[in-house]
């Protein structure tokens, strides 16, 4: 099995990460961007999606 970057979420808003994180899904890695940012990787799952979905249209 491949996996490629359209399977994962890259997630560099703090607040995202967190709502994810409330909902119980587990990150599979964070780094720093080479721009210096923290992010939070997460695999591209229905589930997340709709979390990411809501949080956008709630701010």
């Amino acid at each position: 099995m491949t996996i490629s970057k359209k399977d994962l979420l890259f997630v560099y808003d703090v607040l995202l990460h967190k709502r994810i994180q409330r909902a119980g899904h587990e990150i599979l890695c964070s780094a720093i961007s080479l721009a210096d940012r923290k992010f939070w990787l997460y695999p591209r799952t229905p589930e997340i999606e709709q979390i990411m979905k809501e949080h956008v249209n709630n701010n």
